[in-house]
C-alpha cells in the first residue's frame, strides 16, 4: 500500500477559481468518492470526501475517467474492478510464519499488547521480515497464534475482493494556475489505510477477546460519572447529518424506535421520518428531558441492568449512537436488543472516533478505526439471531466553521455504522 496524501498547496484559491456547469478533460473536483464491496457475511460502503481532484494530473481508473466528461454536480458515476483492478492481488509472498519473540509492540495502554487471532496490527510491530521497516504503520492480520508461532498475512486488506467504485461530484471548477505538486491515485486514497479491516477471518471470528478488552481507565459507575447533563451535540453538524440521510434509508415510516443509551441530542431528530412512537433510555433524566422526541423516558445503565424494561418485540428498530464503546457486556446487551426487536426488526449503530477517554473500553481505544466496524459486528454475531450486515463509513468531511472544535479540527468526525435484520 502506498501513503499518497492530498497537496493543499497544489492549486491557486479555490475561492477565486471559475465554477463550471459540467466536467471538462482538465476540470478540478470536489466528490465524494467511494467503494462498496463484500465480506464474508457483511455488504460495506466505504466513502471518503476528497478535494482538489485534478482530471489532467491525478490517476483515476480509465473506467471512471471515461464517465466524467459531461457530469454535472449532484451526478453519480460508477464502475465494478475485478480483483487486483483497485489494488494489489493477493500474493503467497505475503504470507509469513514467525517466532512469537518477533512479535514487538510498543508498551501502551493498561495492559501489554497481545498477538489475537485475526486482529489487524501495524507491519512495524513484527521484527526481521523481509520488506518491513520502522514506522511501516500498514496494516496486516495475524491468521493463527501458537506458544511458539505466529501467521501473519501482510497482503492489502482487500487483496483478493472484487469492488465497486463510486464518484458523487459536489462541485466543479476550471483548473488554476499549477504551483507545483505531484500526481495522486484515487482509487489508492479510497482503499488504502482502512478499508477492509471491517471483514472477519473466512474460517472463523476475530479473537477480540483475549487479554482484558472490557477494562476501562474508571472503572466506577457510570451514572456518577455522567451526571453532569451536557444539552450539546458530541459530533459535529455534519457527521450528525450523515447519520440522519442514513436513518431516513434505514427506519421505515411509522416505525416504533427505542434510542438506547440516549441523551439530549440524537440523530433521528433532524431525520425526516414519521415514527409512531420514541422511547429513550439513557443515564441521564435531565438530558433526556431536553430530547424532544422522547415519548417515553427511562433512566437506565446498561452497564448495571440486569434486562431492558421493556417487552418482547416491542420495537421495530433500535439505535445506539455515539455510546458503543462504553459498553462492558455487549453480550447480555445484545441478546437484550434482540428479544426487545420484532422479527424483521433493526438494529443500527453508530459510532466515530471520538470518545470520552476514562470510560472507553480498552478493546475499542487500541483498535484501529476501521477494526471499530468488526467489534461491533464480532458482538452482534455473538448473540446470535441477527442477519443481513451492513456496514458504512464517511471520512473526510469538512467541519463546519462555527462548530465549536473547528480551531483545533478541519476535518469532520468521521461516521461508522454497522446495521443488521432480527431474524
Amino acid at each position: 500500500m502506498s501513503i499518497i496524501e492530498p497537496d493543499s498547496q497544489m492549486y491557486s484559491s479555490t475561492a477565486s477559481a471559475q465554477t463550471l456547469d459540467v466536467v471538462q478533460s482538465n476540470s478540478i473536483l470536489d466528490a465524494r468518492v467511494g467503494i462498496r464491496w463484500q465480506g464474508v457475511d457483511c455488504q460495506f460502503t466505504d466513502w471518503r470526501y476528497l478535494q482538489n481532484i485534478n482530471l489532467w494530473r491525478d490517476y483515476l481508473p480509465m473506467a471512471f475517467e471515461s464517465q466524467l466528461p459531461g457530469s454535472k454536480p449532484g451526478d453519480e458515476i460508477s464502475a465494478s474492478f475485478t480483483p487486483g483492478e483497485l489494488v494489489e492481488e493477493r500474493a503467497n509472498s505475503q504470507l509469513h510464519t514467525v517466532k512469537r519473540e518477533q512479535f514487538q509492540p510498543p508498551a501502551k495502554g493498561l495492559n501489554p499488547i497481545e498477538p489475537c487471532r485475526g486482529r489487524f496490527y501495524p507491519k512495524d510491530f513484527f521484527q526481521k521480515i523481509d520488506g518491513v521497516y520502522e514506522g511501516n504503520k500498514f496494516p496486516c492480520r495475524i491468521t493463527q497464534v501458537t506458544d511458539e508461532f505466529i501467521d501473519v498475512d501482510m497482503n492489502h486488506p482487500l487483496a483478493g475482493k472484487p469492488i465497486d467504485m463510486m464518484m458523487r461530484i459536489d462541485a466543479i471548477r476550471a483548473a488554476g494556475a499549477e504551483r507545483g505538486g505531484r500526481c495522486n491515485d484515487i482509487a489508492s486514497q479510497v482503499c488504502d489505510l482502512g478499508p477492509g479491516l471491517q471483514d472477519r477471518l473466512p474460517d472463523g471470528e476475530t479473537d477480540f477477546f483475549c487479554g482484558n478488552p472490557f477494562s476501562r481507565l474508571d472503572p466506577g459507575n457510570d451514572s456518577v460519572f455522567f451526571q453532569q447533563p451536557d444539552l450539546q451535540p458530541f459530533w459535529d453538524r455534519s457527521a450528525l447529518q450523515q447519520v440522519s440521510q442514513l436513518y431516513q434509508t434505514l427506519i421505515a415510516p411509522g416505525a416504533k424506535v427505542l434510542d438506547l443509551m440516549a441523551g439530549a441530542h440524537s440523530p433521528l431528530q433532524q431525520a425526516d421520518i414519521e415514527t409512531a412512537s420514541v422511547a429513550c433510555a439513557g443515564l441521564n433524566e435531565a438530558e433526556l428531558e431536553h430530547n424532544p422526541l422522547c415519548a417515553q423516558k427511562v433512566v437506565l445503565d446498561v452497564n448495571a441492568m440486569s434486562a431492558l424494561p421493556f417487552d418482547d418485540g416491542q420495537f421495530d428498530v433500535v439505535l445506539i449512537h455515539a455510546a458503543i464503546e462504553y459498553v462492558i457486556d455487549p453480550e447480555q446487551l445484545f441478546a437484550e436488543i434482540q428479544r426487545v426487536l420484532q422479527p424483521g426488526g433493526r438494529v443500527i449503530i453508530t459510532f466515530s472516533n471520538r470518545s470520552v477517554a476514562e470510560k472507553t473500553i480498552q478493546l475499542w481505544s487500541g483498535a484501529h478505526e476501521f477494526e471499530r466496524p468488526a467489534i461491533v459486528l464480532a458482538y452482534l454475531r455473538a448473540a446470535g439471531g441477527f442477519a443481513k450486515f451492513n456496514g458504512f463509513s464517511m471520512r473526510g468531511l469538512l467541519r463546519p466553521e462555527d462548530d465549536r472544535l473547528a480551531h483545533k479540527l478541519l476535518l469532520s468526525d468521521p461516521v461508522y455504522a454497522i446495521w443488521a435484520d432480527k431474524t
